[in-house]
């Protein structure tokens, strides 16, 4: 499924400090429904995690290097405040803007008010997240990344196909990301990067 990509929609969608206060305003209002209940303790989770990493992450010279060389990009970042691997993934891609603003403009959306978008980019026929989209200045499609590193995805089939439950696989999943220390996720945005440079 192809997707036209606007710069209304660019112009729509959030900076991460824009988004990072969306998520503190939601959180400051009671749930408007059953499902918020039940994922609010997840994102008031994630705020803390982002927080944390939006200290903690570096980046490794050899992508900062590999991204000096590359053309300016939007990276056009699809997620959703309760997403794990969206905690664990998106504060780097900040770390990387701000330390490159002229090569990387990071922008979010919300998938859910944005199914059309997500549909352009499902994963294994799914609407997984975090979703990367990157774009040229006129707006084509350079590549994609998400919605967590390769490894992980390997894993995370391989947990989910000896049984284990959401509540088994999360821990390991925060044990592989904090063991990894965005290792592997800088490694396939090197690649990503030189692939359109």
């Amino acid at each position: 499924m192809s997707f036209t990509y606007t710069n209304q929609l660019i112009d729509s969608a959030y900076t991460y400090t824009a988004y990072r206060q969306k998520l503190d305003e939601m959180m400051a209002l009671p749930p408007a429904d059953a499902l918020a209940e039940k994922v609010r303790p997840h994102i008031i989770n994630n705020i803390k995690l982002m927080e944390e990493y939006d200290h903690s992450y570096q980046l490794f010279d050899s992508l900062k290097a590999s991204l000096e060389k590359a053309p300016a990009t939007t990276w056009l970042v699809l997620t959703e405040g309760w997403c794990g691997d969206a905690a664990f993934n998106v504060p780097m891609l900040h770390i990387i803007e701000k330390a490159l603003p002229e090569k990387v403009k990071l922008r979010l959306l919300f998938r859910d008010s944005n199914l059309d978008v997500i549909d352009a980019n499902l994963t294994d026929g799914g609407r997984s997240i975090p979703k990367m989209v990157v774009l040229s200045e006129d707006l084509q499609v350079l590549g994609h990344w998400g919605p967590r590193p390769a490894d992980l995805q390997i894993l995370l089939k391989a947990w989910k196909g000896e049984g284990l439950t959401l509540h088994d696989i999360i821990p390991k999943v925060h044990a592989w990301y904090n063991a990894n220390k965005t290792y592997t996720l800088q490694t396939e945005l090197k690649t990503l990067v030189e692939s359109y440079s």
